[in-house]
């Protein structure tokens, strides 16, 4: 260019230079959009966490924290929470407790068997205590983990299923052999999970026979099209998709896996576990029709769907109340009991809110 004469070099740099300022400009937006896409905020402790992690028994609960080492060299942070034998006030726990023996269902003998709880994206796995205080009231083991990248967990990347489900499988494992050094069983093995939780879940049943049951609560069916509408909705409407597509592209590429390959409708076939779903209906971080793909695809098993008219995506479980609590608890112990002494369910039973 220095051997060009000025009037070419100066129409030359009015036009790369804008040009060279889009590029860079375009590179800055899409490797901030893929490090919000792949790098969740990580919450702090909230006075409700601290206020039950210090008393634990007035909540219905005692806790043990464990720490699971991967195969990779991350670290989970983890707590096993059971039923406390001296409970405090625990209102929610001894509520439900009375529901169940309202119902005619009785305390067991020993324990029903072990639910794993997994939290949605910048969630801990503090929010699932408050869950798991009405699954011990039925005698389940809870096991609450913060996933990689999340709350206490070493970690850096979010990868949305494809690490996570490998977690899940090394998380059961850890907790069942730290069971049996202690001469304790595992048990039966529900899941529960909350959004990205739930949607893990989904991801990991092909390779999880073992478990029994699942309850999952605003799952998604395709990662791409969430990303795309919660970058149009937290940014700006008119934001091109191919931008957004680029961001998700290299925050794949960052993280190592693919986006476009992150669909639990397309695993939900390979497993005839039996699923209760349950969404709210004013969901605009996720639709319920991503629900509602699932429901379609999960056909050939037990299927319970609870469409919650009044909910968010983070209020469905408040809304629901705690019939549907009690639902969920019933569901699990009706698949999670002994076969002998279980009725055997429908096929498939699939169920609106009324």
């Amino acid at each position: 260019m220095a051997n060009l004469p000025l009037r070419l070099r100066s129409r030359a740099m009015i036009f790369w230079i804008p040009l060279a300022t889009v590029l860079l400009v375009g590179f800055i937006l899409t490797w901030i959009g893929s490090t919000r896409f792949i790098v969740p905020k990580r919450r702090p402790l909230e006075d409700r966490h601290h206020e039950l992690l210090a008393n634990p028994a007035e909540f219905g609960l005692d806790l043990e924290p464990i720490s699971v080492r991967l195969r990779d060299g991350v670290v989970l942070d983890a707590i096993v929470a059971t039923r406390a034998e001296e409970m405090g006030a625990a209102e929610k726990t001894r509520a439900m407790e009375a529901r169940l023996v309202d119902a005619g269902i009785l305390p067991p003998a020993g324990r029903r068997g072990t639910i794993f709880l997994l939290h949605g994206r910048g969630g801990r796995k503090e929010n699932l205590l408050w869950v798991a205080k009405r699954f011990v009231a039925a005698d389940f083991r809870c096991v609450v983990y913060d996933a990689r990248a999340h709350g206490a967990s070493g970690g850096q990347y979010c990868s949305f299923g494809l690490r996570e489900k490998q977690d899940f499988p090394e998380v059961i494992s850890t907790v069942e052999k730290r069971l049996r050094d202690a001469g304790e069983s595992l048990g039966p093995i529900g899941a529960f999970g909350n959004s990205l939780g739930a949607s893990v879940i989904l991801q990991t049943l092909p390779d999880l026979p073992q478990v029994r049951a699942v309850v999952t609560v605003a799952p998604f069916a395709s990662l791409e099209e969430i990303v795309t509408r919660s970058a149009n909705r937290g940014l700006h409407p008119a934001l091109p998709d191919f931008l957004i597509h680029v961001s998700m592209r290299l925050g794949g590429w960052r993280a190592g896996f693919d986006p476009l390959a992150i669909r639990p409708e397309d695993d939900v076939p390979r497993s005839d576990v039996p699923i209760y779903l349950m969404h709210g209906l004013l969901d605009e971080v996720i639709p319920a029709e991503h629900s509602l793909r699932i429901l379609r695809a999960a056909k050939g098993r037990e299927i319970v769907w609870r469409e919650i008219p009044d909910a968010y995506h983070s209020n469905v479980l408040a809304e629901g109340g705690d019939d549907h609590y009690q639902e969920m608890v019933e569901f699990f112990i009706r698949h999670l009991e002994a076969p002998q002494t279980v009725s055997p369910p429908s096929s498939l039973t699939i169920e609106g809110s009324e």
